[in-house]
């Protein structure tokens, strides 16, 4: 039987990869989109060369209809599943925020998603097949940080528009759901990571006791593409660890003694 065929956009690192990887060892082709082409040819070779991946580099940002067009030939003429995993930051505090900046973070985080997967579903409806979407969204859908311009706004629209997707395009048969990954150690996070104490602190707040690796990100969105998943669209599963379900837990209480965080979390 064929192996499905999977576009996963920003996948020549981080998180992405990490998706790319996972599906790549459960059977799925893989096409592996980044804007970096070495970035993409590297990671394509490291899941098994063409057999199991193709790169494809191009700026999802700005050519989002063709690269799905062109993901869906280099994978055969065939388009199972799209991973809408593409994301930028332009760290700002909002009132600063410059517009060139508020217009990058929109174009690659929200509206590169939409026009995807407006672009994936017609490859789906063209060849029969019913297909799935899964976009990433973030935990800032639901918390937002301080001093991370429009990016808080656009995971939350992505998590909306997987829901208004899923509604939809339902009756073609196509799901659409989300996944919102918590802290993840990634290339892009290690000058965090890479320190001792930053890393403990962090840790000790996930009740699970770790910080994320992307291959967790990586087996949620592989169970909501498969058959197991049949039955569920529209929803945004956090990948966090538990982090998010704490949050309450950073406030003081009551007759308590000042902690800091990791202190707090450690008496709960």
């Amino acid at each position: 039987m064929e192996p499905k065929a999977v576009l996963v956009t920003g996948a020549g690192s981080g998180i992405g990869s990490g998706i790319a990887e996972v599906l790549a060892a459960r059977g799925w082709r893989v096409a592996v989109n980044d804007v970096d082409p070495v970035l993409a040819a590297d990671t394509a070779a490291e899941l098994g060369g063409p057999e199991r991946a193709v790169a494809l580099s191009g700026d999802i940002g700005t050519e989002p209809e063709a690269i799905v067009a062109r993901a869906a030939a280099l994978l055969g003429g065939r388009l199972d599943a799209l991973v809408n995993n593409a994301g930028i930051h332009r760290r700002a505090p909002l009132a600063d925020v410059a517009a060139d900046d508020l217009d990058a973070v929109y174009r690659v985080n929200l509206r590169a998603v939409v026009l995807a997967s407006q672009a994936a579903l017609r490859q789906f409806r063209s060849s029969g097949m019913s297909g799935a979407i899964v976009n990433v969204s973030s935990i800032a859908a639901l918390t937002p940080q301080m001093g991370v311009g429009l990016y808080t706004a656009t995971k939350a629209g992505v998590s909306a528009f997987t829901a208004q997707a899923a509604v939809e395009w339902g009756p073609f048969g196509v799901r659409v759901n989300a996944v919102a990954p918590g802290m993840v150690r990634t290339a892009m996070a290690e000058a965090v990571y890479a320190d001792a104490e930053l890393h403990e602190r962090r840790r000790a707040m996930v009740p699970l006791g770790r910080i994320g690796h992307p291959h967790d990100i990586g087996t949620a969105v592989a169970f909501l593409l498969s058959d197991d998943a049949s039955y569920v669209t529209g929803q945004t599963i956090v990948v966090d660890g538990g982090f998010t379900n704490v949050l309450i837990d950073l406030l003081p209480h009551p007759g308590a003694p000042h902690h800091d965080a990791t202190t707090t979390l450690a008496h709960r």
